[in-house]
């Protein structure tokens, strides 16, 4: 979505980064390589799907906790 907005910015005549900032947030290899580069938030995308995954399978087995519990668990 990032590079998209910079190339729309850029038909526009918008100039990135002296007229507005952009940033991305998943960090993809061809962000660096962008001119102006791209400023992007590193995600720990493996990581986070384990923690979900563990905290999914914890909530199905404890048959005493709600619902709504499960899922505020699975968002923290």
């Amino acid at each position: 979505m990032a590079i998209g907005a910079l190339s729309a910015l850029r038909e526009a005549g918008i100039r990135v980064p002296d007229d507005i900032a952009v940033a991305g947030f998943d960090d993809i290899t061809i962000a660096r390589y962008l001119n102006p580069p791209l400023t992007s938030v590193h995600v720990p995308i493996v990581e986070l799907g384990e923690r979900a995954m563990a905290k999914l399978i914890t909530a199905l087995r404890d048959k005493t906790s709600t619902s709504q519990q499960d899922c505020s668990a699975l968002l923290s």
